[in-house]
């Protein structure tokens, strides 16, 4: 009986040890598991974090413009500018040039004729702003200069703001500081179409303005 007694508390330890050993390793697998797991949700937060950080990083920010143009007449058109985008206040027409010149420039005097034209044949779709830029001519001078050339198109003669937008504008098509004048800038619907450095045959600038107009008829 004593026999029988020893053999059954031995076999019930070692049963006892065992479920012991198997709570522990059941136990230690929860651990690692908790563990693993709390490791793989860190990887995955900190892998959102840093791709929301890249988002923030990468987004670029809108820059925005104003340029204020004013003739004698104190008439003034504003533009801004956000990003590639150009909003010209009070004007109506779709087609806008801003011609950057000034007198003392014989090609710069030699397109006055030919812009007043433009602005005649395309008056209800073109609508041209001359901005004098790096010129030192006295305002009754350039009130006469005006009137004796038949200037028929709107002149922009507060020279500060002009060269304000003209820095912008060399910056956005990548031109030199000393380029020729006239630099004619040519916008269709708030948009960059195309420019001219130098003189230019009015033919070429008339064309280019007909082919907006066409494509502006296919896109109604």
């Amino acid at each position: 009986m004593l026999l029988i007694a020893i053999i059954f508390i031995s076999t019930a330890c070692n049963e006892s040890h065992k479920e012991n050993e198997k709570t522990n390793l059941s136990v230690s697998k929860d651990k690692d598991s908790i563990i693993m797991e709390n490791m793989i949700n860190n990887v995955v937060n900190t892998s959102n974090i840093a791709k929301k950080e890249e988002k923030k990083i990468n987004k670029p920010k809108a820059t925005t413009s104003t340029f204020t143009f004013k003739n004698f007449k104190n008439k003034t058109t504003i533009l801004n500018v956000k990003n590639d985008v150009y909003t010209f206040s009070h004007i109506k027409q779709s087609i806008v040039m801003i011609n950057l010149s000034s007198t003392w420039c014989p090609p710069c005097r030699g397109e006055v004729p030919h812009l007043s034209s433009l602005q005649k044949k395309f008056k209800e779709n073109l609508f041209i702003i001359t901005a004098l830029v790096h010129d030192n001519i006295k305002d009754n001078e350039l009130k006469k200069l005006i009137i004796s050339e038949k200037a028929h198109f709107f002149v922009a003669v507060n020279q500060n703001e002009n060269e304000k937008f003209e820095k912008m504008i060399i910056r956005k098509l990548g031109i030199v500081d000393n380029f020729k004048l006239p630099l004619m800038v040519l916008f269709a619907n708030g948009r960059y179409f195309t420019h001219y450095e130098g003189s230019m045959p009015e033919e070429m600038i008339e064309s280019d303005i007909k082919q907006l107009l066409e494509k502006q008829k296919r896109d109604k």
